[in-house]
């Protein structure tokens, strides 16, 4: 069953916000994981890294 009154511009106009939040959401989840990696990507990795490469 649809809605008796579908006005398709006032709801976008409404959804305008959610639609924000949800794409801040997924800016900072984004940047809070690029921050973590960079973070645990000290010398213990550069060494396992060029061991790697030593491997190969």
């Amino acid at each position: 069953m649809s809605a008796p009154d579908t006005n398709i511009e006032r709801q976008k106009k409404r959804h305008k916000p959610a639609i924000w939040g949800l794409w801040g959401g997924l800016f900072l989840a984004v940047i809070l994981i690029a921050i973590f990696v960079w973070l645990m990507s000290g010398d213990e990795v550069a060494a396992a890294v060029q061991a790697l490469h030593l491997m190969v």
